[in-house]
């Protein structure tokens, strides 16, 4: 590899540039497999909701398979059921307060209101015969590693190209200072 300005300091920064794209790159396609196989589990979850009139036995599976879900993912999914109510429209749901829920999974849910959660969590509805289902997830927490990982990688390709810069500006100079002598 012939640069302009190979140095140790811009060596050692093209090594690790490289070192935290493999990584990055690596930890990507980890992140996408589990997003996949998190993607059919939740799917599965939702089959078990939607369209069913829910009796005690089906709110046992869905707290189950949604406990399941959260230790094998390490989510923070939850699930609030609402019994349906006479003048409160399906949007409403998304804002009662988790205390009004007839069943919260898991049931520290609602220690876990915060901007985060408000702000990146999505929310969905379900209507499930005489109850609305309210279930809340973080999406796309998989790639937050990957991506730490490519701006770390993005940084150093920044502070490469700096220095390769510096290096061609002051040689420039430095030929040009002997050529007017």
């Amino acid at each position: 590899m012939d640069f302009v300005g190979f140095n140790k300091k811009t060596k050692g920064l093209i090594y690790c540039f490289l070192l935290f794209l493999v990584l990055g790159l690596t930890s990507f396609n980890i992140a996408d497999s589990i997003k996949n196989e998190y993607s059919v589990v939740r799917d599965n979850l939702i089959s078990q909701i939607i369209g069913k009139d829910l009796n005690n036995n089906d709110i046992k599976k869905i707290e189950n398979t949604l406990q399941a879900i959260n230790e094998k993912f390490h989510t923070s999914e939850s699930i609030a059921i609402y019994n349906k109510k006479d003048g409160v429209n399906d949007v409403q749901y998304f804002y009662l307060d988790l205390e009004e829920a007839d069943y919260l999974f898991p049931i520290n849910a609602g220690m876990k209101e915060n901007l985060m959660t408000e702000s990146f969590y999505p929310t969905e509805g379900f209507d499930a015969g005489k109850y609305y289902i309210v279930h809340r997830y973080f999406a796309e927490r998989f790639y937050l590693f990957p991506v730490g990982l490519f701006t770390i990688c993005g940084v150093l390709f920044i502070l490469w190209l700096l220095l390769q810069i510096k290096y061609v500006y002051t040689t420039r100079l430095f030929k040009f200072k002997f050529k007017t002598l």
